[in-house]
């Protein structure tokens, strides 16, 4: 019975106070209205990425002649759109941007260094798409990057530029470095090149000195013929460098072959034939010369949609903001007859 009159007390509490119940009601959707519209508008522009075809990597990966790779592994789309997406986020190439196009001159913000965190990188954002496609490309390489702005053109265009910019500077990157490296093993090739000639070189002077040496002996003993005391498995080669150590002295092949020999070696004109693995060195190097990677054949993300002007805000919620006005009056009505009836009762 008596939660019987309670009800009915509440419900006729209700009626007696129904109209300070929807002055706060309206009174609180009001102030949910005044902020929703007070609140400044921003836009979404939203580019979407994916890795680069083949094509725009292949540059990358240099090859000479005997199918040596100059880097060390193969630098694939995936590694290079890796790059790409670390440098989207980085700070460093934001605040590259965001300086060098003065776009604090669109904001209002005296401090430049506070305006670039709170309307430039703040704003922007980067979403790895879930989708799958195949088993080749797996849910990281499918990325989203967007910019809030108050300006929806600005936004797409801001957004655009800055992706060309990363991608063109990780592309320079790229080509830097494989070009750098093309320099670094034609400069180390070419040293190799003139170190076996000069060892060649010193080489030769050696040998006809030790030659010299020999006729002389050979004269003063009278040997002018190969001698039958050398060793039958002891052969003189002209010219060949290897040839310098013998198991038996030099005078013993007689005056006649040490003059002959001398007299080769004086007169060569083309040393480098007589030199192994001279002419491998140099193809490679000619190989080398002929290569030159250009910034133009190098691509690190290709752009499945480029952001453009979006036509809807993406802020304020304005009905949210209402609807969540409606509910805090209505709750705050409630809470108002709760009090008042209890209060009524103790009184």
């Amino acid at each position: 019975m008596n939660d019987e009159i309670n009800i009915t007390s509440i419900i006729n509490k209700i009626i007696d106070n129904k109209k300070a119940m929807i002055f706060i009601v309206l009174g609180s959707m009001l102030i949910s209205v005044i902020i929703a519209l007070s609140q400044t508008e921003t836009f979404k522009a939203s580019a979407h990425l994916i890795p680069p075809e083949n094509k725009y990597t292949q540059s990358l990966n240099v090859f000479l002649d005997d199918g040596y790779r100059l880097s060390r592994e193969e630098i694939s789309p995936t590694i290079v759109y890796r790059t790409f997406v670390l440098n989207l986020q980085s700070r460093k190439y934001q605040r590259k941007y965001f300086f060098d196009n003065k776009l604090y001159d669109y904001l209002d913000e005296n401090n430049h260094d506070k305006s670039f965190e709170k309307n430039f990188h703040d704003q922007m954002s980067l979403k790895i798409e879930s989708k799958i496609v195949s088993r080749d490309y797996r849910e990281e390489q499918f990325l989203t990057v967007s910019f809030i702005h108050t300006d929806p053109q600005q936004a797409a265009t801001w957004l655009n530029d800055y992706i060309d910019m990363v991608n063109e500077i990780t592309s320079q990157d790229y080509v830097d470095g494989i070009n750098i490296l093309i320099s670094n093993t034609r400069n180390t090739i070419s040293s190799e090149i003139s170190g076996k000639k000069n060892l060649s070189e010193q080489v030769t002077e050696d040998r006809i000195v030790q030659l010299e040496e020999a006729l002389q002996i050979a004269l003063d003993l009278g040997i002018t013929d190969r001698s039958n005391n050398l060793s039958n498995q002891q052969n003189v080669i002209l010219g060949d460098d290897e040839s310098l150590q013998s198991k038996n002295p030099l005078y013993l092949y007689g005056s006649e072959a040490l003059s002959a020999e001398i007299n080769a070696l004086k007169k060569r004109t083309n040393k480098d034939s007589f030199i192994r693995g001279l002419r491998q060195l140099e193809q490679k190097a000619k190989s080398l010369d002929s290569i030159k990677v250009h910034v133009k054949d190098v691509n690190t993300a290709q752009l499945d949609q480029k952001a453009i002007a979006p036509q809807n805000r993406y802020a304020p919620k304005r009905k949210i903001i209402v609807l969540l006005g409606l509910i805090f009056g209505s709750f705050i009505a409630f809470l108002y007859i709760v009090f008042s009836f209890f209060i009524t009762r103790k009184i």
